[in-house]
């Protein structure tokens, strides 16, 4: 049973509420807002050096880079790169986005590159956007639609942030949405928590990492 990193946030009233309103059983009840299809990709979202930084505190990492999280990230790099191992293993599609910010006059520049430990193999493909949504003003849609995806598996960051923007445009274009939890981070605990309450009651499946493993294994055997 999936442990809910959230529930030290809530007061005994709200745990009330989600029981009674069936969220804890069923998501949202306008639409299905949870499920798990037969042909899932992984999208890793924006793991990169201006977003990650050194492996040290994360009040260190800001003094280089103002949008890095440093130990917070890496944390979840290392759940990151063993479950894509493990979705390649199992011949999982994966694919990428990169944030380029206006700020960045060279899209090529090192700042935004894909850290290494869960860097894009050969083949792989990698989207650049501008926005919170990996489906805002990309072709992702498309690529999608192609491959006939059905099931987006989404890690990375900011959960608060690209995570939801990209989750709920997912679950709105008709795909099912899983977040495997160790593999999402965002700077703020609080935001982080929230965010991935929001999404479970709303928007997507939120698991831990070895249930996301054991759907994927369960698919295959089918």
């Amino acid at each position: 049973m999936t442990k809910r990193i959230w529930e030290d946030l809530l007061t005994e009233r709200d745990k009330k509420v989600i029981e009674a309103a069936g969220y804890d059983e069923e998501g949202a009840s306008s639409w299905e807002s949870r499920g798990l299809g037969d042909n899932p990709v992984v999208l890793v979202i924006d793991v990169q050096r201006l977003v990650v930084g050194e492996d040290v505190p994360i009040l260190e990492a800001v003094e280089e880079y103002r949008t890095a999280m440093g130990e917070i990230a890496w944390d979840a790099i290392e759940h990151i790169e063993d479950f894509l191992a493990f979705a390649r293993g199992h011949d999982v599609d994966v694919m990428y986005t990169r944030v380029v910010p206006t700020s960045y006059d060279d899209p090529h520049h090192e700042d935004l590159d894909i850290v290494d430990p869960v860097a894009p193999e050969d083949g792989e493909t990698v989207v650049d956007k501008s926005y919170a949504s990996a489906f805002y003003g990309t072709d992702l849609l498309s690529r999608f639609v192609r491959n006939e995806y059905d099931t987006v598996v989404v890690v990375g960051n900011s959960t608060s942030g690209c995570v939801r923007a990209t989750a709920v445009d997912a679950q709105q274009h008709g795909f099912n949405v899983v977040l495997p939890q160790e593999c999402i981070f965002d700077r703020i605990e609080a935001s982080h928590k929230i965010g991935l309450m929001d999404l479970w009651m709303k928007y997507a499946e939120v698991l831990e990492t070895e249930e996301v493993e054991e759907y994927v294994e369960a698919m295959l055997d089918d």
